[in-house]
């Protein structure tokens, strides 16, 4: 069984993954900067239409992507239905502005969500096992004020038939540089169905021997802007593609949102954001294709900027 989860990042003491509880624990599990990245400049492309997100309420990280009228499209399950602690953060270096709130709030660097839609039909993995069926997982936010300086809308692929096997896909985040499972004994674990409860653990049942085997994840690194290549593995259906990774380079925990570029002439297009990976962010990755929702895009940005 693959242990497969959402990529956003929660921040406690340390940086350390943590997820709601429920039965599929395991799917819903917290996870995914960029392993094996190379840390973005500041006045390059990229780093001008990739932002943070942070959720001051829950402490939690993700990616966006800046489109037009101070809308960003970000992971479904980066937003929550009060986004009144949520912020959009313009710099490379999110982690110097997440130490002090009262730094965070006054920064020029920040701006507030004024409000958000989240896919109407979205699903956490382990609501949708069906690899042909996507999980919907895209969100929209507007945020207040004047977009910052030197930031500027990512230009969008229009034609999802660019996106093939085999091609080089550049992807970006805030997220985790690794990621390590260190197995628990669970016989000699105290409490640890509360553990687990809690996310503290993340356990698997093989589907043949009914084995059962706790996790727990050891994340590390700042959230700092960082990029890195990738495959394209597979494209499973229309909504979502697939790339190949390793333990080199490859999404991880706070990448959640993040965006997938593909290089046309001299440009780069956007065409996905990071979902989710298996646990460990070991061997691939699953990426929302926002070309397809194009028109879901269109509608709900309209809707958001109708809203005060």
């Amino acid at each position: 069984m693959k242990l497969n989860g959402i990529l956003a990042l929660t921040l406690l003491i340390t940086t350390a993954a943590c997820s709601p509880s429920n039965e599929g624990l395991l799917d819903s599990q917290d996870r995914q900067n960029i392993i094996g990245g190379t840390i973005v400049k500041k006045d390059a492309r990229l780093a001008k239409s990739t932002v943070g997100i942070y959720d001051a309420s829950t402490t939690q990280i993700c990616t966006g992507v800046l489109l037009e009228n101070n809308i960003v499209v970000t992971a479904g399950h980066c937003v929550s239905s009060d986004t009144s602690n949520l912020f959009v953060v313009f710099s490379t270096d999110m982690e110097s502005l997440l130490d002090d709130y009262a730094l965070l709030k006054k920064s020029p660097l920040t701006r507030r969500v004024s409000g958000g839609v989240v896919h109407t039909e979205f699903k956490l993995p382990y609501e949708n096992q069906d690899p042909a069926t996507s999980s919907n997982d895209i969100a929209l936010i507007k945020f207040n004020g004047t977009t910052p300086k030197g930031y500027m809308p990512a230009k969008v692929l229009t034609d999802s038939s660019k996106i093939e096997i085999g091609q080089k896909a550049l992807i970006a985040g805030y997220g985790a540089e690794t990621d390590n499972l260190v197995e628990v004994d669970i016989k000699q674990t105290d409490d640890i169905e509360n553990l687990i409860e809690e996310g503290a653990v993340i356990c698997e049942t093989d589907d043949e021997t009914k084995e059962r085997r706790c996790y727990y994840e050891e994340l590390d690194g700042p959230a700092i802007l960082k990029s890195t290549t990738v495959e394209v593995k597979e494209i499973p259906n229309t909504f979502e593609v697939i790339l190949k990774q390793d333990k080199e380079h490859g999404a991880c925990s706070g990448d959640s949102g993040g965006p997938a570029f593909l290089k046309i002439g001299t440009e780069y297009y956007v065409w996905g954001i990071t979902s989710r990976g298996e646990l460990g962010c070991a061997t691939q990755s699953t990426f929302t294709n926002i070309v397809s929702y194009a028109t879901w895009i269109k509608q709900n940005s309209a809707l958001l900027l109708k809203r005060k």
